[in-house]
Protein backbone atom coordinates (compact mmCIF):
# COMPACT_ATOMS: atom_id res chain seq x y z
CA UNK A 1 0.00 0.00 0.00
CA UNK A 2 2.82 2.13 0.59
CA UNK A 3 4.32 1.53 -2.39
CA UNK A 4 1.25 2.16 -4.13
CA UNK A 5 0.80 5.94 -2.30
CA UNK A 6 4.64 6.55 -3.54
CA UNK A 7 4.42 5.88 -7.24
CA UNK A 8 0.94 7.91 -7.20
CA UNK A 9 2.66 11.09 -5.31
CA UNK A 10 6.16 10.51 -8.01
CA UNK A 11 2.80 10.64 -11.11
CA UNK A 12 1.55 13.94 -9.42
CA UNK A 13 4.64 15.44 -9.20
CA UNK A 14 5.90 14.21 -12.59
CA UNK A 15 2.63 16.11 -13.96
CA UNK A 16 2.75 18.83 -12.26
CA UNK A 17 6.79 19.59 -13.32
CA UNK A 18 5.65 19.49 -17.12
CA UNK A 19 2.50 21.63 -16.51
CA UNK A 20 4.90 23.98 -15.02
CA UNK A 21 7.80 23.68 -17.84
CA UNK A 22 4.08 24.35 -20.53
CA UNK A 23 3.73 27.60 -19.00
CA UNK A 24 6.91 28.83 -18.11
CA UNK A 25 7.84 27.82 -22.74
CA UNK A 26 4.33 29.75 -23.31
CA UNK A 27 4.89 33.15 -20.77
CA UNK A 28 8.67 33.05 -22.60
CA UNK A 29 7.06 33.35 -25.59
CA UNK A 30 4.67 36.07 -24.74
CA UNK A 31 7.22 38.16 -23.58
CA UNK A 32 9.41 37.85 -26.63
CA UNK A 33 6.77 39.17 -29.01
CA UNK A 34 6.81 42.77 -29.34
CA UNK A 35 4.22 45.10 -27.47
CA UNK A 36 2.15 45.26 -30.92
CA UNK A 37 2.13 41.63 -31.90
CA UNK A 38 0.94 40.27 -28.67
CA UNK A 39 -1.51 43.16 -28.56
CA UNK A 40 -2.68 42.06 -31.76
CA UNK A 41 -2.62 38.35 -31.03
CA UNK A 42 -4.50 38.99 -27.78
CA UNK A 43 -7.23 40.48 -29.64
CA UNK A 44 -7.37 38.35 -32.38
CA UNK A 45 -11.12 37.21 -32.10
CA UNK A 46 -12.08 41.11 -33.31
CA UNK A 47 -10.10 41.18 -36.43
CA UNK A 48 -12.64 39.19 -38.40
CA UNK A 49 -16.73 39.35 -38.29
CA UNK A 50 -17.14 35.81 -40.16
CA UNK A 51 -14.89 34.04 -36.98
CA UNK A 52 -18.15 33.16 -34.81
CA UNK A 53 -18.96 31.29 -38.00
CA UNK A 54 -16.59 29.08 -38.62
CA UNK A 55 -17.09 25.41 -38.30
CA UNK A 56 -14.74 22.58 -37.18
CA UNK A 57 -13.47 21.92 -40.44
CA UNK A 58 -11.80 25.53 -40.66
CA UNK A 59 -9.72 24.70 -37.31
CA UNK A 60 -7.45 22.51 -39.03
CA UNK A 61 -6.34 25.57 -41.32
CA UNK A 62 -5.59 27.74 -38.51
CA UNK A 63 -1.64 26.73 -38.00
CA UNK A 64 -1.46 27.41 -41.65
CA UNK A 65 -2.93 30.48 -41.87
CA UNK A 66 -2.00 32.06 -38.43
CA UNK A 67 1.59 33.46 -40.11
CA UNK A 68 -0.57 36.06 -42.51
CA UNK A 69 -1.15 39.43 -41.29
CA UNK A 70 -3.67 40.19 -39.67
CA UNK A 71 -6.07 42.83 -41.46
CA UNK A 72 -5.90 46.22 -40.32
CA UNK A 73 -6.17 49.94 -40.70
CA UNK A 74 -4.55 53.20 -39.41
CA UNK A 75 -6.19 55.95 -38.21
CA UNK A 76 -3.63 59.05 -38.27
CA UNK A 77 -3.55 62.95 -37.12
CA UNK A 78 -1.27 65.34 -39.15
CA UNK A 79 -1.11 68.64 -37.68
CA UNK A 80 -0.78 71.04 -40.57
CA UNK A 81 -0.98 74.48 -39.08
CA UNK A 82 2.66 74.95 -39.92
CA UNK A 83 2.19 74.00 -43.83
CA UNK A 84 6.18 74.37 -44.22
CA UNK A 85 6.49 71.64 -41.31
CA UNK A 86 3.55 69.38 -40.90
CA UNK A 87 3.76 67.14 -37.90
CA UNK A 88 2.65 63.29 -37.28
CA UNK A 89 1.76 63.04 -33.35
CA UNK A 90 -0.52 60.29 -33.16
CA UNK A 91 -2.06 56.98 -34.62
CA UNK A 92 -4.91 54.57 -33.55
CA UNK A 93 -4.39 51.01 -35.41
CA UNK A 94 -7.90 49.21 -35.64
CA UNK A 95 -8.43 45.88 -35.94
CA UNK A 96 -9.96 46.29 -39.24
CA UNK A 97 -9.34 45.32 -42.83
CA UNK A 98 -10.11 48.50 -45.57
CA UNK A 99 -11.13 48.52 -49.33
CA UNK A 100 -9.83 51.19 -51.62
CA UNK A 101 -13.23 53.45 -51.42
CA UNK A 102 -13.54 53.50 -47.47
CA UNK A 103 -13.15 56.84 -45.99
CA UNK A 104 -12.92 59.39 -43.07
CA UNK A 105 -15.23 62.32 -42.48
CA UNK A 106 -15.36 65.04 -39.98
CA UNK A 107 -18.51 66.47 -38.10
CA UNK A 108 -17.84 69.02 -35.60
CA UNK A 109 -15.21 67.09 -33.01
CA UNK A 110 -15.52 63.69 -34.43
CA UNK A 111 -14.16 61.45 -36.96
CA UNK A 112 -16.39 58.47 -38.53
CA UNK A 113 -14.35 55.97 -40.59
CA UNK A 114 -15.59 53.39 -42.27
CA UNK A 115 -13.66 50.32 -43.02
CA UNK A 116 -14.42 47.09 -44.51
CA UNK A 117 -17.85 46.11 -42.95
CA UNK A 118 -17.70 48.79 -39.58
CA UNK A 119 -17.83 52.43 -39.21
CA UNK A 120 -15.51 53.66 -36.44
CA UNK A 121 -16.31 56.94 -34.46
CA UNK A 122 -13.39 58.70 -32.90
CA UNK A 123 -13.40 61.48 -30.83
CA UNK A 124 -10.64 64.22 -32.07
CA UNK A 125 -11.83 67.08 -29.72
CA UNK A 126 -8.19 67.02 -28.70
CA UNK A 127 -6.71 66.43 -31.66
CA UNK A 128 -3.20 65.01 -30.29
CA UNK A 129 -4.83 62.57 -28.00
CA UNK A 130 -7.73 61.31 -30.00
CA UNK A 131 -10.56 58.54 -28.32
CA UNK A 132 -11.77 55.80 -30.54
CA UNK A 133 -15.38 55.74 -28.73
CA UNK A 134 -17.29 53.01 -30.52
CA UNK A 135 -18.08 50.65 -33.65
CA UNK A 136 -21.29 49.96 -35.77
CA UNK A 137 -20.99 46.75 -37.70
CA UNK A 138 -23.19 46.13 -41.19
CA UNK A 139 -23.52 42.58 -42.85
CA UNK A 140 -22.16 43.66 -45.84
CA UNK A 141 -19.01 45.71 -47.29
CA UNK A 142 -19.60 49.52 -47.42
CA UNK A 143 -17.46 51.86 -48.96
CA UNK A 144 -17.57 55.60 -48.78
CA UNK A 145 -19.27 58.10 -46.11
CA UNK A 146 -20.34 61.42 -46.11
CA UNK A 147 -21.97 63.47 -43.48
CA UNK A 148 -25.45 65.04 -43.83
CA UNK A 149 -26.78 66.99 -40.57
CA UNK A 150 -27.70 64.32 -37.56
CA UNK A 151 -26.56 61.74 -40.08
CA UNK A 152 -23.82 59.71 -41.87
CA UNK A 153 -24.46 58.31 -45.38
CA UNK A 154 -22.47 55.30 -46.04
CA UNK A 155 -22.75 53.12 -49.52
CA UNK A 156 -22.48 49.79 -50.17
CA UNK A 157 -22.52 48.07 -53.06
CA UNK A 158 -26.35 48.45 -53.78
CA UNK A 159 -27.25 49.70 -50.28
CA UNK A 160 -27.76 53.07 -49.15
CA UNK A 161 -27.35 53.37 -44.95
CA UNK A 162 -28.25 56.36 -43.19
CA UNK A 163 -26.72 56.16 -39.65
CA UNK A 164 -27.73 58.92 -37.15
CA UNK A 165 -24.95 60.44 -35.10
CA UNK A 166 -27.22 62.94 -32.76
CA UNK A 167 -25.17 60.62 -29.65
CA UNK A 168 -21.95 59.90 -31.16
CA UNK A 169 -20.93 57.40 -28.48
CA UNK A 170 -24.05 55.39 -29.76
CA UNK A 171 -24.54 55.68 -33.97
CA UNK A 172 -28.03 54.00 -34.38
CA UNK A 173 -28.55 52.18 -38.13
CA UNK A 174 -31.64 54.03 -39.40
CA UNK A 175 -33.18 53.64 -43.31
CA UNK A 176 -31.66 52.07 -46.06
CA UNK A 177 -32.58 52.90 -49.59
CA UNK A 178 -31.98 51.54 -53.00
CA UNK A 179 -31.27 52.55 -56.34
CA UNK A 180 -34.44 51.65 -58.64
CA UNK A 181 -33.98 47.58 -60.26
CA UNK A 182 -31.42 47.26 -57.61
CA UNK A 183 -28.67 49.10 -59.59
CA UNK A 184 -25.26 49.05 -58.57
CA UNK A 185 -23.57 52.56 -56.72
CA UNK A 186 -20.74 53.58 -58.70
CA UNK A 187 -20.23 57.07 -56.27
CA UNK A 188 -22.32 59.22 -54.26
CA UNK A 189 -22.93 62.91 -52.66
CA UNK A 190 -24.91 64.71 -50.43
CA UNK A 191 -25.86 68.70 -50.89
CA UNK A 192 -28.18 70.13 -47.90
CA UNK A 193 -31.02 67.61 -47.85
CA UNK A 194 -30.78 66.15 -51.01
CA UNK A 195 -28.47 62.95 -51.72
CA UNK A 196 -26.99 62.81 -55.10
CA UNK A 197 -25.82 59.16 -56.18
CA UNK A 198 -24.64 57.34 -59.68
CA UNK A 199 -25.41 54.69 -60.82
CA UNK A 200 -23.52 51.78 -63.00
CA UNK A 201 -25.79 53.01 -66.02
CA UNK A 202 -24.81 56.57 -65.91
CA UNK A 203 -28.20 57.41 -64.16
CA UNK A 204 -27.89 60.03 -61.46
CA UNK A 205 -30.65 59.66 -58.81
CA UNK A 206 -32.05 62.25 -56.36
CA UNK A 207 -33.24 61.66 -53.34
CA UNK A 208 -34.28 63.79 -50.23
CA UNK A 209 -33.24 62.96 -47.07
CA UNK A 210 -35.51 64.81 -44.71
CA UNK A 211 -36.33 63.45 -41.15
CA UNK A 212 -33.43 60.55 -41.87
CA UNK A 213 -35.50 58.64 -44.82
CA UNK A 214 -33.96 58.52 -48.08
CA UNK A 215 -37.06 59.25 -50.42
CA UNK A 216 -35.96 58.85 -54.69
CA UNK A 217 -37.57 62.00 -56.19
CA UNK A 218 -35.63 62.28 -59.46
CA UNK A 219 -33.50 60.44 -62.17
CA UNK A 220 -31.24 61.82 -64.28
CA UNK A 221 -30.11 59.89 -67.66
CA UNK A 222 -26.52 61.61 -67.72
CA UNK A 223 -25.84 62.51 -71.44
CA UNK A 224 -23.04 60.55 -72.94
CA UNK A 225 -19.64 62.44 -72.33
CA UNK A 226 -20.69 64.12 -69.47
CA UNK A 227 -17.49 65.32 -67.58
CA UNK A 228 -18.86 67.22 -64.28
CA UNK A 229 -21.85 67.98 -62.80
CA UNK A 230 -23.05 70.99 -60.58
CA UNK A 231 -26.23 72.18 -59.66
CA UNK A 232 -27.97 75.24 -58.33
CA UNK A 233 -27.81 76.22 -54.93
CA UNK A 234 -31.00 75.63 -53.01
CA UNK A 235 -32.00 73.29 -55.93
CA UNK A 236 -32.31 69.76 -57.57
CA UNK A 237 -31.21 71.02 -60.70
CA UNK A 238 -28.03 69.30 -62.45
CA UNK A 239 -25.97 70.86 -65.25
CA UNK A 240 -23.64 68.29 -67.07
CA UNK A 241 -20.24 70.06 -68.48
CA UNK A 242 -19.71 68.57 -71.41
CA UNK A 243 -15.82 66.48 -72.26
CA UNK A 244 -13.47 69.43 -73.43
CA UNK A 245 -12.79 68.09 -77.30
CA UNK A 246 -9.29 69.47 -76.85
CA UNK A 247 -6.36 70.01 -74.45
CA UNK A 248 -6.79 73.65 -74.10
CA UNK A 249 -9.70 74.44 -71.08
CA UNK A 250 -13.29 74.88 -71.42
CA UNK A 251 -14.82 78.13 -70.22
CA UNK A 252 -17.52 76.19 -69.36
CA UNK A 253 -15.94 74.60 -66.25
CA UNK A 254 -15.86 78.55 -64.61
CA UNK A 255 -19.17 79.16 -64.87
CA UNK A 256 -20.58 76.93 -62.09
CA UNK A 257 -18.04 78.59 -59.45
CA UNK A 258 -18.62 82.57 -61.19
CA UNK A 259 -22.51 82.15 -60.62
CA UNK A 260 -21.74 80.38 -57.05
CA UNK A 261 -23.30 76.73 -58.40
CA UNK A 262 -21.81 74.07 -56.51
CA UNK A 263 -19.84 70.87 -58.02
CA UNK A 264 -20.81 67.53 -56.98
CA UNK A 265 -18.16 65.52 -55.92
CA UNK A 266 -18.61 62.83 -58.26
CA UNK A 267 -16.29 61.07 -60.59
CA UNK A 268 -16.51 62.28 -63.45
CA UNK A 269 -17.53 60.09 -66.46
CA UNK A 270 -13.55 59.63 -67.41
CA UNK A 271 -13.65 58.21 -63.40
CA UNK A 272 -11.43 61.51 -62.33
CA UNK A 273 -12.37 62.01 -58.67
CA UNK A 274 -13.31 65.22 -58.51
CA UNK A 275 -13.29 67.97 -54.76
CA UNK A 276 -15.05 71.31 -54.60
CA UNK A 277 -15.54 74.54 -52.73
CA UNK A 278 -15.17 77.63 -53.87
CA UNK A 279 -12.14 76.32 -56.45
CA UNK A 280 -12.66 73.19 -58.10
CA UNK A 281 -9.95 70.25 -58.11
CA UNK A 282 -9.60 66.81 -60.08
CA UNK A 283 -7.42 64.48 -61.22
CA UNK A 284 -6.02 65.63 -64.95
CA UNK A 285 -7.08 63.02 -67.00
CA UNK A 286 -3.29 63.31 -69.03
CA UNK A 287 -1.89 61.51 -66.15
CA UNK A 288 -4.60 61.03 -63.40
CA UNK A 289 -2.48 58.88 -61.12
CA UNK A 290 0.14 61.23 -60.29
CA UNK A 291 -1.10 64.94 -61.65
CA UNK A 292 -4.10 67.39 -60.39
CA UNK A 293 -5.52 70.19 -61.88
CA UNK A 294 -7.47 73.22 -59.97
CA UNK A 295 -9.78 75.55 -61.35
CA UNK A 296 -10.99 78.83 -59.75
CA UNK A 297 -12.88 82.05 -61.05
CA UNK A 298 -11.14 85.54 -61.07
CA UNK A 299 -14.10 86.79 -59.46
CA UNK A 300 -12.52 85.50 -56.30
CA UNK A 301 -9.25 87.73 -57.11
CA UNK A 302 -10.89 90.41 -58.65
CA UNK A 303 -9.19 90.21 -61.94
CA UNK A 304 -10.70 89.84 -65.50
CA UNK A 305 -8.68 87.36 -67.62
CA UNK A 306 -9.20 86.14 -71.16
CA UNK A 307 -10.29 82.78 -70.51
CA UNK A 308 -12.05 83.97 -67.35
CA UNK A 309 -10.48 80.81 -65.08
CA UNK A 310 -7.85 80.84 -63.06
CA UNK A 311 -5.79 77.22 -63.01
CA UNK A 312 -3.34 75.11 -61.16
CA UNK A 313 -1.05 72.30 -62.42
CA UNK A 314 0.09 70.13 -59.69
CA UNK A 315 2.47 67.69 -60.89
CA UNK A 316 3.63 65.91 -57.59
CA UNK A 317 7.25 64.22 -58.82
CA UNK A 318 8.04 67.68 -60.25
CA UNK A 319 7.58 69.88 -57.49
CA UNK A 320 8.80 67.37 -55.25
CA UNK A 321 12.34 67.45 -57.71
CA UNK A 322 11.83 71.22 -57.41
CA UNK A 323 11.95 70.99 -53.51
CA UNK A 324 14.94 68.77 -52.98
CA UNK A 325 17.02 70.63 -55.20
CA UNK A 326 16.32 74.06 -53.93
CA UNK A 327 16.71 72.72 -50.43
CA UNK A 328 19.66 70.41 -51.53
CA UNK A 329 18.15 67.33 -49.11
CA UNK A 330 19.43 64.07 -50.23
CA UNK A 331 17.53 62.14 -47.73
CA UNK A 332 14.04 61.17 -46.38
CA UNK A 333 13.89 59.90 -42.63
CA UNK A 334 10.67 58.41 -41.86
CA UNK A 335 9.89 57.76 -37.94
CA UNK A 336 7.00 56.25 -35.71
CA UNK A 337 4.97 58.92 -34.31
CA UNK A 338 5.40 60.54 -31.25
CA UNK A 339 2.15 58.18 -29.59
CA UNK A 340 0.27 55.30 -30.95
CA UNK A 341 -2.66 53.47 -29.81
CA UNK A 342 -4.35 49.88 -30.79
CA UNK A 343 -8.29 49.18 -30.18
CA UNK A 344 -8.86 45.58 -29.85
CA UNK A 345 -12.58 44.46 -28.18
CA UNK A 346 -13.85 47.86 -27.84
CA UNK A 347 -11.15 49.36 -25.59
CA UNK A 348 -8.30 51.26 -26.78
CA UNK A 349 -4.62 51.29 -24.93
CA UNK A 350 -1.53 52.70 -25.36
CA UNK A 351 1.19 50.80 -27.00
CA UNK A 352 5.09 50.89 -27.32
CA UNK A 353 6.14 49.48 -30.60
CA UNK A 354 9.99 49.21 -31.09
CA UNK A 355 11.21 52.68 -32.20
CA UNK A 356 11.65 52.51 -36.25
CA UNK A 357 14.01 55.23 -38.08
CA UNK A 358 14.80 54.62 -41.65
CA UNK A 359 17.06 56.65 -44.22
CA UNK A 360 16.64 56.72 -47.82
CA UNK A 361 18.97 58.17 -50.68
CA UNK A 362 16.39 59.94 -52.31
CA UNK A 363 19.31 61.30 -55.45
CA UNK A 364 18.74 59.25 -58.57
CA UNK A 365 15.49 57.51 -57.91
CA UNK A 366 12.20 57.85 -59.96
CA UNK A 367 10.10 60.04 -58.24
CA UNK A 368 6.50 58.99 -59.11
CA UNK A 369 7.50 55.55 -58.41
CA UNK A 370 9.09 56.34 -54.59
CA UNK A 371 6.17 59.14 -53.50
CA UNK A 372 3.27 56.56 -55.47
CA UNK A 373 0.12 57.81 -57.12
CA UNK A 374 -2.01 60.04 -55.56
CA UNK A 375 -5.38 58.32 -53.56
CA UNK A 376 -7.24 61.39 -51.70
CA UNK A 377 -6.66 64.99 -52.36
CA UNK A 378 -8.83 67.81 -50.01
CA UNK A 379 -9.15 71.70 -50.54
CA UNK A 380 -9.08 73.99 -47.35
CA UNK A 381 -9.11 77.43 -47.58
CA UNK A 382 -6.67 78.32 -50.33
CA UNK A 383 -4.63 75.47 -49.39
CA UNK A 384 -4.57 71.45 -51.46
CA UNK A 385 -3.97 68.25 -49.42
CA UNK A 386 -2.82 65.13 -51.04
CA UNK A 387 -1.71 61.80 -49.84
CA UNK A 388 0.05 59.14 -51.81
CA UNK A 389 -0.15 55.59 -51.96
CA UNK A 390 3.90 55.58 -50.10
CA UNK A 391 2.78 57.29 -47.69
CA UNK A 392 3.57 60.72 -48.35
CA UNK A 393 1.67 63.91 -47.28
CA UNK A 394 1.66 67.21 -49.58
CA UNK A 395 0.35 70.64 -48.52
CA UNK A 396 0.15 72.46 -52.08
CA UNK A 397 -1.35 75.88 -52.64
CA UNK A 398 -4.74 75.37 -55.32
CA UNK A 399 -3.30 78.58 -56.89
CA UNK A 400 0.04 77.93 -58.51
CA UNK A 401 2.29 81.15 -58.15
CA UNK A 402 3.67 80.73 -61.09
CA UNK A 403 0.47 81.80 -62.64
CA UNK A 404 -0.22 84.54 -60.39
CA UNK A 405 2.96 86.26 -61.41
CA UNK A 406 1.50 85.89 -65.03
CA UNK A 407 -2.10 87.54 -64.58
CA UNK A 408 -0.78 89.88 -62.26
CA UNK A 409 2.50 90.78 -63.82
CA UNK A 410 4.60 91.40 -60.68
CA UNK A 411 5.66 89.54 -57.59
CA UNK A 412 4.42 92.51 -55.29
CA UNK A 413 1.28 92.26 -56.44
CA UNK A 414 0.93 88.58 -56.50
CA UNK A 415 2.15 87.94 -53.10
CA UNK A 416 -0.89 88.52 -51.18
CA UNK A 417 -2.28 85.76 -52.81
CA UNK A 418 -0.09 82.64 -52.20
CA UNK A 419 1.40 81.50 -49.37
CA UNK A 420 4.81 82.99 -48.30
CA UNK A 421 6.45 79.89 -46.81
CA UNK A 422 7.60 76.86 -48.53
CA UNK A 423 4.84 74.21 -49.37
CA UNK A 424 4.59 71.14 -47.03
CA UNK A 425 5.89 67.36 -47.20
CA UNK A 426 5.59 64.91 -45.08
CA UNK A 427 7.14 61.23 -45.55
CA UNK A 428 5.32 59.45 -42.43
CA UNK A 429 4.80 55.76 -41.55
CA UNK A 430 0.96 55.21 -41.60
CA UNK A 431 0.50 51.88 -43.66
CA UNK A 432 -0.73 52.79 -47.44
CA UNK A 433 -2.94 56.48 -47.08
CA UNK A 434 -6.18 55.55 -49.16
CA UNK A 435 -8.52 58.76 -47.26
CA UNK A 436 -7.92 62.51 -45.92
CA UNK A 437 -10.08 65.06 -44.24
CA UNK A 438 -8.85 68.13 -43.02
CA UNK A 439 -10.88 70.24 -40.64
CA UNK A 440 -12.05 73.73 -41.49
CA UNK A 441 -9.89 75.83 -39.51
CA UNK A 442 -6.66 73.91 -41.65
CA UNK A 443 -5.00 72.63 -38.50
CA UNK A 444 -5.36 69.38 -38.52
CA UNK A 445 -5.70 66.46 -41.06
CA UNK A 446 -6.94 63.12 -40.26
CA UNK A 447 -5.63 60.19 -42.37
CA UNK A 448 -6.75 56.72 -43.13
CA UNK A 449 -4.19 54.18 -43.96
CA UNK A 450 -4.46 50.25 -44.91
CA UNK A 451 -1.78 47.71 -43.73
CA UNK A 452 1.49 48.37 -45.20
CA UNK A 453 2.23 46.54 -48.58
CA UNK A 454 5.64 45.50 -48.91
CA UNK A 455 5.34 44.42 -52.11
CA UNK A 456 4.89 48.02 -53.18
CA UNK A 457 6.67 49.43 -50.11
CA UNK A 458 7.88 52.62 -49.77
CA UNK A 459 11.60 51.42 -48.77
CA UNK A 460 11.21 48.44 -50.89
CA UNK A 461 14.88 48.41 -52.89
CA UNK A 462 16.33 51.37 -51.00
CA UNK A 463 20.16 50.57 -50.07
Amino acid sequence: MLNDSVRLIDAFLTVMLLLSVIHIGCSSRHLEQSPVERYYEESAPAYSLEQSKKNATAQSQKTATSAKPKETSIFSVIEIEDVEYPTHPVSIHLPFGVRPNNTVCLAEKHAYVTTERHLHVIDVSIPQRPSYLTSLPFDTVIGKARIAGHYVVISGKKELYLVNIEHPMSPVLGSTAHLPDQNTIEDFDVRESHLYVLGANDTLYVFSIDFGQARLVKSIELERGWWLLSLKPGSREVKQSRFPTSETLDIEIGDPLRSERQYLQIRSSKQEKVRSSVFLVMEWRIDPSYDLFSYDSYRILGKPFRSGLMTGYHNLALDFRTHLTETGQKTLTRSTPARAYAVANGKMQEIHPEPVTETMDVEAKRLKELIGPVTDFQVSGYQLYIVTANGFFFIRPVIHKYLLLTLYNSEESAKPHWIEKNEGFLPFLAGRPISLAVDEGGHYAYVLSGRENTEHSLFRGVR
